[in-house]
């Protein structure tokens, strides 16, 4: 079905106004360079599945006047590395490998939209959540598909949005796959070192010859496609 773009844009007005209101709080004052709105790439049509992070990081500017620019010039957030060697890239290429079947759609999104700092993201993350959560709820509702499931990047998003009871809210099943930060190596070996004989069959099949890769990844990068591929195969798996 197409996106409802009246409804998204008014939904928009909403997220450019909660990022000023967010500049208001005390913590927000006192620190500089950040409370950029980063629009999110937007779906054409609803989507099967609604992934969601924890808020844009601010490394791609250098000021909130130097972020302001390059969003009117056509920064958006989660725009795909051209290197598929990046964290990133790496997850998204994942998705569309491992967890979207032919012709389905996801929309990546995060939480609060107002771009920051990683060592600022943590001071005020509780109340910040709080106040987006209202606004994550109309957006799920615009671009996903009736029951379209929710999938949250990392412990701290699942941990919140089990605590709201996002699923009993909206009616959508709620997944988690861990975040694609370098602090997850350790859980992404983990995981892989589990099932060794799986993980040694998938690299050969993942990146050998006429792999889909545009280069070949270090082995903690093989870890972390592969521990993605056995939980979007989950989520796949339960429709």
């Amino acid at each position: 079905m197409p996106l409802d773009m009246t409804a998204y844009r008014d939904l928009e007005d909403l997220f450019r106004a909660q990022v000023i209101k967010d500049r208001t709080h005390a913590i927000e004052r006192v620190v500089q360079g950040w409370g950029v709105y980063l629009p999110c790439v937007e779906p054409k049509n609803q989507v099967d599945y609604v992934i969601v992070g924890m808020e844009p990081s601010f490394g791609w500017a250098s000021s909130i006047e130097d972020a302001e620019k390059k969003v009117r010039k056509g920064q958006r957030n989660f725009c795909r590395p051209d290197d598929d060697g990046e964290p990133l890239a790496i997850f998204m290429h994942s998705v569309d490998r491992f967890l979207c079947k032919k012709g389905e759609k996801y929309h990546l999104t995060d939480v609060s939209k107002g771009a920051m700092p990683g060592a600022v993201a943590g001071l005020d993350r509780a109340r910040r959540y709080e106040e987006w959560y209202p606004l994550l709820l109309k957006e799920i509702e615009i671009v996903g598909k009736c029951g379209a499931p929710i999938i949250a990047i990392g412990r701290d998003v699942d941990n919140f949005l089990k605590r709201r009871d996002i699923e009993g809210e909206t009616g959508r099943p709620l997944h988690t796959v861990p975040h694609y930060s370098p602090q997850a190596g350790a859980h992404f070996k983990g995981e892989a070192e589990k099932d060794r004989q799986g993980f040694e069959a998938f690299k050969k099949s993942e990146f050998g010859e006429g792999s889909c890769w545009q280069q070949d990844l270090s082995l903690a990068k093989k870890r972390m496609v592969f521990v993605y591929k056995k939980q979007f195969e989950k989520i796949q798996a339960c429709g």
